[in-house]
């Protein structure tokens, strides 16, 4: 009888322990789920203003490497051809060093578009280049430049550019 009597007292403690357990344990996990939660929440807060500024920076620099828009940018009255090129190189390498520390906030593949295109611009110049005379007047440089780039059919700009705001889309 005694043992009985120590049984009937036990199952129930252990009953009442198992759920309690249980229960806490499925509360500490929820609370657990919710803290994570409330934390991704809040770095997504701060988080997203910076990415969008990076995806604004970086689709600045793709059009302030265009070759076009460069050339017309640096050239100046009385400026030769040759004049003209190396200062469209050293605007497009500056400018794209100014903003290398954005492939922070892009992926890997877009930043290597990114890259594909500053390759492209300086190719692009330097074609030209071999194409027309450096004494001659800037101006002859540009007009050399629309057309070999129309040739050429020049489109890492624009495909880098969409490859850019498909990616910041994906942030909304």
């Amino acid at each position: 009888m005694e043992f009985d009597d120590i049984l009937m007292a036990c199952v129930p403690a252990v009953i009442v322990a198992t759920i309690c357990y249980l229960l806490i344990s499925q509360f500490l996990r929820a609370e657990s789920k919710r803290h994570i939660l409330e934390i991704n929440r809040e770095t997504t807060k701060f988080t997203t203003p910076v990415k969008m500024q990076a995806f604004e920076r970086v689709i600045l620099l793709l059009e302030r490497i265009d070759p076009i828009e460069v050339v017309n940018r640096v050239m100046k009255p009385g400026m030769t051809c040759g004049q003209l090129k190396l200062l469209a190189l050293a605007e497009i390498k500056q400018e794209f060093n100014h903003n290398i520390t954005q492939q922070l906030y892009v992926s890997g593949a877009a930043w290597e578009q990114v890259k594909t295109t500053k390759d492209d611009a300086i190719k692009l110049i330097t074609v030209t280049s071999t194409q027309i005379p450096d004494q001659l007047p800037a101006i002859e440089f540009s007009k050399k430049l629309v057309a070999v780039q129309t040739e050429l059919n020049a489109r890492s700009n624009v495909i880098a550019l969409e490859v850019v705001k498909k990616e910041a889309r994906k942030i909304f």
